[in-house]
């Protein structure tokens, strides 16, 4: 495992800052070292437990055996240097890749400035955090190995341990605290084959309005033609590419006209999926731009479908439990749940509601 960190490292950064994760056969360079350290410890992992068990013993009575004992083809001493150098080396890499992409940003009409600004101050910090885990190894390493018979219990409370566990602890924090770096750098793309954008463009209309958020009572509403200029003006302060904007207005629109929402498993999932856009673009789009979670649309397209079954008198022909799998929702409870939040009142409530302002 510790021969793909260097690796996984880079590809990581990689698929985030150029938006392509796919990967290639050249790409198995990298796991040649993993490969070949795979082949050399295989035998020992062949061996029976018990023998694993009786190794582990022996080394924590004797720490100079983990030194000296060869479980596969080569010395472990290899091991102990060859990892931290490996991964030193892919960090002078994605350094270098990163300064080129900060560089060549500016010029590049295709990402969103304001989250690429984002993603580069977290990937800096990261490449840092990874650093300071790095040299701690490798200084503890080397005392390792210097020391005679070194003291394994000094070694767990050292202060570099210490560094090393707060720093591999902060990485999953960051992510709870900035979740918006889990989307990385979405970048439009001129491929009109897989581009929703680019295939829904042949069908939209001339005088086709632009999406804008109300965020008074936090719901998507639709500006008229005259506002259109002023919403674009407002997203392009907020630095955001146009072609995000339209992805997100079509985004809108196909849940609306394919109701993909009636759906029981619609999820961001079955969104990506059936869009043929990438989840993480979809993130982008609906906390960035639309500022609305995707189950709050769900649950209001949901209820207005439920309204028009109970107001056109299916409730008569049809059960309760009836409505509620033709509205999407997987259980009676759920839905009333939903429409309690959404309308206010349940559904016989909004029935009797209806009847007494028809009567």
């Amino acid at each position: 495992m510790g021969f793909l960190l260097g690796p996984l490292f880079y590809f990581y950064v990689r698929g985030t800052l150029f938006d392509n994760r796919k990967f290639s056969k050249k790409d198995l360079i990298h796991l040649i070292p993993a490969f070949i350290n795979l082949i050399s410890i295989t035998p020992y992992l062949l061996t029976p437990f018990s023998y694993k068990l009786a190794l582990a013993e022996r080394i924590f009575k004797d720490t100079m055996l983990a030194k000296t004992f060869t479980v596969g083809l080569y010395p472990n001493i290899v091991n102990i240097i060859a990892r931290p150098t490996l991964l030193a080396l892919y960090t002078i890499a994605v350094i270098v890749m990163l300064c080129q992409f900060w560089a060549n940003m500016k010029t590049n009409d295709y990402i969103p400035k304001k989250q690429s600004r984002k993603i580069l101050i977290w990937l800096f910090s990261f490449v840092f955090t990874v650093i300071i885990t790095s040299v701690s190894f490798a200084v503890l390493s080397y005392l390792f190995l210097r020391e005679h018979n070194p003291d394994m219990a000094n070694f767990k409370t050292s202060l570099l341990m210490n560094i090393v566990g707060f720093c591999l602890l902060m990485v999953p924090v960051s992510l709870l605290i900035f979740p918006e770096i889990l989307y990385g750098i979405p970048q439009a793309t001129n491929n009109k084959k897989n581009d929703f954008v680019s295939l829904k463009t042949n069908k939209k209309r001339e005088d086709k309005s632009i999406l804008k958020n109300d965020i008074v009572n936090n719901s998507i509403i639709i500006s008229e033609k005259e506002e259109k200029n002023e919403v674009q003006t407002d997203f392009q302060e907020k630095d955001i590419e146009p072609r995000f904007i339209e992805l997100s207005q079509s985004i809108l629109d196909y849940i609306k006209e394919s109701e993909i929402y009636l759906n029981p498993n619609f999820s961001m999932e079955e969104l990506s999926r059936s869009m043929n856009v990438p989840k993480h673009h979809l993130y982008y789009c609906f906390n960035t731009i639309l500022n609305i979670k995707l189950t709050k649309i769900r649950a209001e397209l949901r209820i207005e479908h439920a309204k028009k079954l109970l107001e056109q008198g299916l409730s008569d022909s049809l059960t309760l439990d009836a409505i509620v799998n033709k509205a999407g929702f997987s259980s009676r409870s759920s839905f009333q749940s939903v429409f309690k939040d959404e309308v206010g009142c349940t559904p016989g409530e909004y029935l009797k509601m209806k009847s007494e302002i028809v009567s």
